[in-house]
């Protein structure tokens, strides 16, 4: 049955008070990760986004932007071992305002396919589209040389089947610290901390996070990377606990590899895959794209097949007027 999907596919579940179990919330939607660079350095980005990439990690990075016009558009075939017509797509943009801040707004769809109404003995009665989308407006500003804040609001809908099809919709906010300290010798560290998916009571994964990030570049323009996130909803107890670390190698800042691993407690969705991704960044004068893909391999399955099994997505982005 989908219903097995639906229970693979939200990021986590209700739990008891004799015992932990995986929470379920409303909206998975807003838990899913579309930049390809995050999830190739095991979904971090707390305190290591760039760019775009911000926008969902850690909205309080868009404020030190270096161009005046950011976009980038993200595809995921989701969850392509349990379901083969379930799809997420993301879209962005960022635009500087003035020195010291920038706007963004970004959007998210989230196609879960068809999924099927059966009886009692496995007969299907029928068949619906279920679906989810968010868009969200984003600002943040620079506090000082080192530091910056910012914050997101954003409108969800979900069309979803109880006992015939609904339409659900609410409003949802994040906030984003983010601050650094340039330690010489090409060294850099940042840290950050997020609260996400803010809302009314209708049972959001309200997450709550921080993150590091150890940045060095040598001589010859070439980059090391090393990032650590820990984030747990704010409804869970600390067994929900998510940890995920990153590597990112970048040579002469255009070609980029990139590996990963996440972890997450077994009672509360056993969420475990190493990751790996890479990136090309290509340059037109003062302009830039790039590339980026990754793939997920599973570990500590016991029986069944993780739904991150061939897990992959890429993406496109381009940069217009670089003024830093």
């Amino acid at each position: 049955m989908r219903t097995i999907f639906f229970l693979l596919l939200l990021p986590f579940c209700s739990m008891s008070q004799t015992a932990p179990a995986p929470v379920v919330n409303s909206f998975p939607s807003l838990s899913i990760s579309a930049h390809s660079r995050g999830w190739a350095m095991g979904n971090t980005g707390i305190a290591a986004a760039e760019g775009n990439q911000a926008l969902e990690s850690n909205i309080a990075k868009i404020a030190s932007v270096q161009n005046f016009h950011q976009a980038s558009i993200s595809y995921l075939p989701w969850m392509r071992a349990v379901s083969n017509d379930s799809r997420f797509m993301h879209a962005d943009y960022i635009a500087s305002v003035g020195d010291a801040s920038a706007l963004g707004v970004a959007i998210n769809y989230l196609d879960l396919g068809n999924v099927a109404i059966r009886d009692d003995n496995g007969a299907t009665l029928g068949l619906y589209k279920s679906s989810e989308f968010n868009i969200g407006g984003s600002y943040a500003l620079q506090l000082g040389a080192n530091a910056s804040l910012g914050a997101t609001m954003r409108f969800i809908g979900s069309r979803y089947f109880s006992t015939a099809t609904e339409n659900k919709y609410s409003l949802c906010g994040d906030l984003g610290f983010c601050q650094f300290v340039n330690m010489g010798d090409g060294v850099r560290l940042q840290w950050g901390a997020t609260v996400s998916n803010l809302g009314a009571a209708i049972n959001l994964p309200a997450t709550a996070g921080v993150g590091l990030a150890y940045i060095k570049h040598d001589e010859a323009n070439n980059r090391w990377t090393i990032s650590l996130d820990a984030s747990r909803l704010l409804q869970d107890d600390w067994k929900g606990l998510r940890v995920s670390t990153g590597v990112e190698y970048g040579f002469d800042e255009q070609f980029f590899l990139r590996g990963g691993v996440n972890l997450e407690n077994k009672a509360k969705g056993d969420r475990k895959y190493f990751s790996l991704g890479a990136g090309y960044k290509g340059f037109i004068s003062d302009q830039s794209w790039a590339l980026d893909i990754h793939y997920l391999i599973p570990f500590a399955i016991v029986s069944g097949v993780s739904p991150f099994q061939n897990a992959f997505g890429l993406t496109l982005s381009i940069n217009i007027g670089n003024f830093q």
